[in-house]
């Protein structure tokens, strides 16, 4: 099954779908992550929206979904963009947060402006729970891609997981399991790698 054409040609789609919807989540979250946590009444006023998003199954608003856009790809990259938005966004807050009152302070006592305290001081404090944020989406994307297919028929490695189970050839359908979850964890180790080789200097500051 791996060695076919028909095996690369779903895996293309699939990947397409789990990394067009997670660049989709990784602007967005980032942006609005950012605005939110540096915001103080933006970030009471969306807590609740956004403790009740975090915890609301994506995969469940897919009928709805289906309805607007049909089972098309572009159905798959809404749903895969909507589930990868949580880590990202929540982690990016989570960043914009954490910097310390001392630094808060200094940069109102010295009036610095907008542009250079986001520069700075809000980017480099909110870059490593961006990192993480971007790192779990990346894995949560081709699983919901597979489960969306699953689900729709979409093409993909999903609906080749579907059919091959139909005709009773459990060791394809295995195949393309197994080959989901490595390409996932894959891309996870790709990105843990690269996030410690940028971010070197976080860690050596943490040490």
């Amino acid at each position: 099954a791996v060695a076919s054409a028909t095996f690369w040609s779903a895996l293309a789609q699939t990947m397409a779908a789990a990394v067009s919807g997670w660049l989709i989540a990784v602007v967005a979250g980032t942006v609005l992550g950012l605005l939110i946590g540096s915001v103080r009444v933006l970030d009471r006023s969306t807590s609740i929206l956004i403790d009740f998003g975090r915890s609301f199954p994506v995969l469940a608003l897919m009928p709805v979904v289906i309805m607007l856009l049909g089972a098309t790809a572009q159905m798959e990259t809404v749903v895969v963009a909507l589930s990868c938005l949580w880590p990202v966004l929540v982690q990016t807050i989570y960043g914009a947060r954490r910097m310390e009152a001392a630094v808060v302070d200094t940069v109102q006592i010295f009036q610095i402006p907008a542009f250079l305290r986001f520069r700075r001081v809000l980017l480099p404090s909110a870059t490593p729970f961006i990192a993480t944020g971007i790192r779990i989406a990346a894995s949560i994307s081709i699983l919901v891609a597979v489960g969306v297919e699953v689900l729709s028929q979409t093409p993909g490695i999903g609906r080749q997981i579907t059919l091959a189970q139909q005709a009773q050839r459990w060791d394809s359908a295995f195949a393309y399991l197994f080959f989901a979850g490595l390409v996932g964890w894959g891309i996870a180790s790709l990105l843990h790698f690269a996030e410690g080789r940028i971010l070197k200097w976080n860690r050596q500051t943490n040490d």
